[in-house]
């Protein structure tokens, strides 16, 4: 009984050749084979029991033993067709060899693509002769020696000897590799940017390489949190090998270009820091032009994580408006993170500035006290117009929040404030001594800030 096929091309009787042995290989290994539904099949099989021939390209299914295929098939020639004699097949090969010789000798390389148009039929033969060879290492990774089936060693020598690339992935993934290497003698680093106008690939594989890498790592430690091996082989499937993995490290690759951008940042701040004394970086810093921005940011950064670690302990708030700000806070993204605020902090970070200043304003009324033995200060002594000013600014906006309005005078400011005799209303306000305990309180509060 015979069956109609649809008619197929000479790459695809190839492919059925090749599968047709990579079932022999896996039968002999003891691997089970299942088949669904056919496809490229129209009509009856007489039986079950026949040869499955699986493409890995398309994941397909396909019955081949009971192939017959009609008077239309193609009158194309390959080394696979059955029809060809064994001398047929070495000519044909030569001729494929000899062209892929000139191929190299104008390109460079071996690596013909799919779709050469001076030549189509020469991309499925480079094509096949590296799954030919692949089956013959799996073949003999299985201990069958029947390995000439799939490709002799002679032509395996032959194409060696013009540099055949027998995996075209690894010869595309060096490549890149050495365009890496030498980008990073050029630029001193390996942050390629993802739009790289004189290297489109490159930007794009580096890319690539520290995706996969989150993947694998994810997969590693997911399994290692549920404690289960086939963790391992999941994040093996990955095409970065640890082969790969090394080869990049050792080139100095950064697996993380937002944390490598971070601490370069902050290696900025800690030499501003020792030139300057603190950590108040202007916006506008010709040395470090970034440096500014970045502090910036660690400041918002920094206020949407304590919100959102402050939402934790929601039950402790009683104001329904402190609670909404949080929330609109924790909503947002940050990156800061505990190891972050640590060390910023070792550098005497300045996470508010304006309350900084406005502590370096008190202090400096503290000290005005202790020499002057008052708080009485007016804008036309010499040398404390811009504290008097300051002091002006405390008595308006003391005013604005007895009038129930909106200012950044606190509670905890105002105390501080009267601690050292402070006074609200300054009509009529005559030079004297404040009472000993807020002279006390005034020269206390200079201490705690030496």
């Amino acid at each position: 009984m015979h069956c109609t096929v649809r008619r197929l091309s000479v790459a695809a009787v190839a492919r059925q050749q090749r599968a047709r042995g990579a079932i022999i290989i896996r039968a002999a290994a003891g691997r089970h084979l299942t088949c669904p539904a056919s496809y490229d099949v129209i009509g009856r099989f007489p039986s079950p029991h026949h040869d499955v021939v699986v493409n890995k390209q398309t994941r397909y299914f396909k019955y081949v033993n009971t192939l017959h295929f009609s008077t239309n098939a193609s009158n194309d020639t390959d080394e696979d067709d059955e029809t060809m004699t064994a001398s047929q097949r070495e000519i044909f090969w030569n001729d494929n060899f000899e062209a892929l010789k000139a191929y190299k000798s104008t390109h460079g390389d071996t690596s013909v693509p799919a779709t050469y148009l001076e030549n189509p039929q020469l991309g499925n033969w480079v094509d096949n002769q590296r799954q030919l060879y692949r089956m013959r290492q799996e073949a003999e990774e299985n201990g069958i020696t029947t390995t000439y089936e799939f490709i002799s060693a002679e032509r395996i020598d032959r194409l060696n000897s013009i540099g055949f690339v027998w995996n075209a992935n690894d010869a595309a993934w060096n490549l890149r590799f050495e365009e890496l290497k030498q980008y990073i003698e050029e630029h001193g680093n390996s942050c390629v940017p993802g739009i790289y106008l004189e290297n489109e690939p490159l930007g794009l594989w580096v890319a690539k390489q520290r995706r996969t890498y989150k993947v694998k790592h994810r997969v590693k430690l997911e399994a290692k949190k549920k404690n289960r091996e086939e963790g391992k082989d999941l994040a093996a499937e990955t095409s970065l090998s640890g082969e790969r993995i090394d080869k990049l490290n050792a080139v100095g690759f950064i697996w993380d270009v937002h944390e490598a951008q971070w601490l370069e940042r902050y290696a900025e701040l800690k030499k501003y820091r020792r030139d300057h004394g603190d950590t108040l970086v202007p916006k506008h810093y010709p040395v470090y032009p970034f440096l500014g921005r970045w502090v910036d940011k660690q400041r918002f950064d920094f206020k949407r994580f304590m919100a959102k670690k402050k939402l934790e302990d929601c039950d402790e708030i009683e104001d329904p408006e402190e609670i909404e700000e949080l929330e609109r806070l924790a909503s947002l993204s940050t990156g800061m993170t505990e190891e972050r605020v640590r060390l910023l902090d070792a550098e005497d970070f300045i996470w508010d500035p304006f309350n900084h200043a406005w502590e370096q304003k008190y202090n400096e009324f503290c000290m005005f006290v202790r020499m002057n033995g008052h708080t009485a200060i007016r804008s036309r002594r010499k040398g404390y117009d811009p504290l008097a000013r300051w002091a002006e600014i405390q008595r308006k906006n003391y005013r604005k929040k007895i009038d129930g309005e909106k200012t950044t005078l606190t509670q905890e400011r105002i105390d501080k404030l009267e601690s050292i005799g402070f006074i609200w209303d300054n009509r009529g306000m005559e030079t004297r001594p404040p009472a000993k305990a807020a002279r006390a309180a005034a020269g206390k509060e200079l201490k705690s800030t030496i």
